[in-house]
């Protein structure tokens, strides 16, 4: 009986010992990567910079993007990408599964229990099988969250001029709210800051799907258009093709050719979405592609590309401009077109429009446009 009892307790004993005796694995660092004190790239301090092989001991792997290490005596936190290691908690369960087995077995053959639970515990470290590495440019993400796949600017306004909070690092979890646009996700950090974050920096997953690209355009059935929207986009350079200067041609202009190019434009709200770079009528344009357009609906032909459209017609001064001018304005580089709309004759511009994801009017008085503007051209003569 006391021989029984005996083998029970060595055997609860070795259950309760063996995960901790699995707990620490080795690793070793591959590429240059921070010790931190806590698991976040934004909390926190950074004790050192680990450099690559060098050589540490995992403590916690059970995050899927932070692994809690000992280095040198110094216990910190380092992103798990920048890592290769084995996985402490891979033993832990088939070690107690085994050590379970042997303690029932102690009950009949109590002479030879405590040797049989001992096996396992000198084959435990066969059981650790290294762990698939999770590469930061494509990790699993659950749906409402997002990974930020590169250094991104989390910024107040879905703008790429608008203010910046602080730089999201590259494997950097957030939680994910809603798609802006194509180009715009709004998100929500650790530290409970909501902004928005260009989605060709992040992979993120709403309502259950993985997505790192914007959604592809569908066609819309035309509706009647929607009380104008303010804007202030997010613009990009765009991609053109060589086109003469010359004044364009076509059908002979009349005085109430402009108001019809602006009708043409409004009547797209609701049709027309943005993408960088396309000509898809009526449905996907770009900005320059979209006064192309428009202005075709009425016999006068423009080419397609900032870079050309800015040198059609004549030039205007500021003060001088008339309904149906092109008015055009810098995004990232000062002085450098990137965007292009439309002079609607009471203040406005009529653009298509990034960051609201189709046609909208602008107040032009807003500090955004004052300091984009560069130059205007008239077209109808």
């Amino acid at each position: 009986m006391k021989r029984t009892l005996f083998s029970l307790l060595a055997a609860s004993t070795l259950v309760m010992t063996l995960p901790a005796a699995a707990d620490a694995a080795p690793g070793k660092v591959d590429r240059p990567v921070n010790l931190r004190s806590a698991p976040s790239a934004s909390e926190g301090s950074v004790y050192r910079t680990l450099q690559p092989g060098t050589k540490l001991e995992v403590l916690d792997g059970s995050d899927t993007y932070w692994l809690k290490v000992q280095v040198a005596g110094k216990t910190g936190y380092v992103s798990s990408s920048y890592v290769t290691y084995t996985n402490p908690s891979a033993a832990a369960p088939k070690a107690a599964a085994s050590a379970k087995t042997q303690s029932a077995s102690s009950n009949q053959k109590s002479s030879s229990s405590v040797k049989q639970a001992s096996a396992p515990a000198a084959s435990a470290p066969s059981n650790v099988k290294p762990a698939v590495e999770k590469p930061v440019s494509s990790p699993a993400v659950a749906a409402g969250s997002g990974v930020v796949t590169k250094n991104v600017n989390f910024r107040s306004e879905p703008v790429s001029g608008s203010d910046v909070y602080r730089v999201l690092s590259a494997g950097e979890s957030f939680t994910a709210v809603e798609l802006t646009n194509s180009a715009w996700l709004k998100i929500t950090d650790s530290s409970g800051v909501t902004g928005y974050v260009s989605t060709g920096y992040v992979t993120y997953a709403l309502s259950g799907a993985v997505s790192s690209a914007p959604p592809a355009p569908a066609a819309e059935v035309p509706v009647a258009p929607p009380a104008p929207p303010v804007s202030i986009p997010s613009v990009q350079p765009e991609i053109s093709t060589p086109a003469p200067a010359e004044l364009p041609s076509g059908s002979a202009i009349t005085p109430d050719t402009a108001d019809r190019v602006i009708e043409n434009a409004l009547a797209l709200q609701g049709i027309t979405r943005y993408g960088f770079g396309k000509s898809e009528a009526p449905v996907l344009f770009d900005c320059s592609s979209f006064t192309r357009y428009v202005f075709g609906l009425e016999g006068v032909s423009l080419p397609f590309g900032t870079a050309y459209q800015k040198d059609i017609g004549i030039a205007v001064e500021k003060d001088q401009w008339q309904k149906g001018d092109l008015l055009f304005f810098w995004s990232s580089v000062p002085g450098l077109i990137g965007h292009v709309g439309i002079y609607d004759g009471n203040g406005n511009l009529v653009h298509n429009s990034a960051s609201k994801d189709g046609v909208a009017i602008s107040p032009l008085d807003l500090k955004y446009w004052q300091d984009h503007y560069v130059s205007a051209r008239r077209v109808l003569q």
